[in-house]
């Protein structure tokens, strides 16, 4: 990565125009760690997009990328953590952060619910039906993600939610399934925040499958050989599929790291934007479109 400053667009000679413009803009956070043991997959990070965000001239924009949340690696088996937080800041008077999407929630392991955040993370194996991790948290309008599946008694662990639906419970002995991610920021196409798969509570199962845009897939709980679960896809804001935990000792319990966040900029093109600098970040055109994709933190800087 470059911290210097990347100068795009200028003509030999000529002079950038200062003029605002309407840009879209997808802040994606980072996705929450999967649990361990018979538990629940992680939620995606927040999606946020807006299809006409002001630029303003002569203005510097803090873009944060948040970074996966760690899933287990060991006991406790609820040692989960969410993702980092995603934001797109006008820089000056402190930064404060005016577009902003939250990480998701960690999966957990036996007898805990699912952390709420972005996308909630799925809860694992209860003495009884209970809660799941909350979506959309805090809220904001249009909602940034769904839930995570409730954990089942005697089962194993439901699937985080995605940015485009809620985690599913397990069933038939397999893990539940990631929330689906979504495509509908008008940027690239490309599916984003992918829920993470819960793990299945013997081994006659199979894991959750991780959610479309990145969710990482569940494993199967006591199967030495199938005791790793996959990391959420980084820069997908995908949350980590749950692991299981290898028959015998030692008894270590695996979850799956969720994915990193990403924001990207994009407008028509060619025009005052192509004049943007850059740290972090890097340009690209498609048809008449101009994209600025942030996949680690940096700066948007308009002349």
């Amino acid at each position: 990565m470059s911290f210097g400053y990347q100068i795009l667009g200028f003509g030999s000679g000529g002079k950038p125009s200062l003029a605002p413009f309407n840009a879209n803009i997808l802040v994606v956070a980072g996705g929450g760690g999967g649990g361990g043991g018979q538990a629940g997959g992680a939620g995606a990070g927040g999606y946020r997009y807006c299809t006409s965000y002001p630029i303003v001239g002569g203005s510097t924009y803090k873009v944060t990328i948040g970074a996966g949340g760690v899933g287990v690696g060991a006991s406790p088996v609820n040692s989960t953590t969410n993702g980092g937080n995603s934001s797109f800041n006008t820089c000056g008077a402190g930064c404060a952060a005016s577009y902003e999407s939250a990480g998701g929630g960690g999966g957990r392991g036996p007898s805990a619910k699912g952390a709420d955040g972005g996308s909630g993370g799925g809860s694992g194996e209860f003495p009884a039906p209970s809660g799941h991790g909350a979506g959309n948290t805090p809220p904001v309008s249009p909602p940034q993600g769904n839930p995570g599946a409730p954990g089942q008694p005697g089962a194993g662990g439901g699937g985080g939610g995605g940015a485009g639906g809620a985690g599913s419970p397990q069933t038939g002995g397999n893990g539940g399934a990631g929330g689906a991610g979504s495509s509908a920021a008008p940027v690239d196409g490309t599916t984003r925040a992918g829920g993470g798969g819960g793990n299945a509570p013997a081994p006659s199962g199979s894991g959750g499958a991780g959610g479309s845009g990145g969710g990482g897939n569940g494993t199967v709980y006591n199967q030495p050989s199938q005791s790793a679960s996959q990391p959420g896809t980084a820069n997908s804001g995908g949350g980590g599929g749950s692991g299981g935990r290898p028959a015998g000792p030692p008894s270590i319990l695996y979850g799956g790291t969720g994915g990193s966040g990403v924001t990207i900029i994009s407008f028509p093109g060619p025009g005052v934007a192509c004049n943007a600098r850059i740290t972090g970040g890097c340009r690209s055109t498609c048809g008449c479109n101009v994209f600025y994709t942030f996949n680690a933190t940096g700066c948007f800087v308009v002349p």
